[in-house]
């Protein structure tokens, strides 16, 4: 009887968002067994899902539509409301600026050269807390991470203690915009802040 000389099964284990597979050798022997695991109707919502580490089907995020900056011509200093970002991912998410550019088919116009905008992010992991957006007049083209929200229920890492989802601060964060302009005429601007997201691998 010929003799089977390695008989591993075939498991899959995932480092850093890579899949990662452990083969066996069949020697000596005419059939293998392969284990074959699936999953209908994923639910990224889930921690517990099968759903591949660092897979962009992890990404489920809420933000604005829409957001504005302002001042007076009295007052050079930029307010703006405070905004949510929720990661309601079984995962944790980085979140970094992409692009910050004109708005799509917006020519805007020439800027006040003393002009500064700023986004500022504020959460439980920020990695940059202030992002130059516009300086002394001109666009910047930032690509930095901002922050890195835990999945929805309060973990960065799998051996972390999970909290109820609705509790739970660290997949929330809030950004707002800060600088100053002086302009005294309005000055109408659109732009699109652009946002990059990617699944941190338990």
């Amino acid at each position: 009887m010929k003799k089977l000389l390695s008989t591993l099964l075939i498991s899959t284990a995932v480092f850093g968002g890579a899949q990662i597979v452990v083969a066996q050798d069949v020697i000596g022997a005419g059939e293998a067994d392969i284990a074959v695991n699936g999953t209908l109707g994923a639910n990224n919502t889930d921690p517990g899902s099968t759903i591949p580490e660092g897979d962009t089907d992890w990404i489920n995020v809420t933000v604005p539509t829409e957001t504005i900056f302002y001042n007076k011509a009295t007052d050079a200093t930029i307010k703006a409301p405070i905004y949510d970002i929720t990661n309601n991912s079984g995962r944790p998410v980085t979140v970094s600026v992409k692009s910050f550019t004109d708005a799509t088919s917006v020519t805007n116009p020439a800027l006040p050269k003393d002009f500064a905008l700023n986004l500022n992010v504020s959460g439980q992991k920020v990695t940059i807390a202030s992002t130059p957006l516009v300086k002394d007049g001109t666009l910047q083209t930032p690509t930095n991470q901002l922050i890195t929200l835990s999945n929805n229920v309060g973990q960065y890492a799998k051996g972390d203690v999970a909290v109820c989802k609705d509790t739970s601060a660290n997949s929330k964060a809030t950004f707002t915009y800060n600088g100053t302009a002086t302009a005294t005429d309005p000055i109408k601007l659109s732009y699109t802040l652009s946002l990059k997201f990617d699944s941190v691998a338990f």
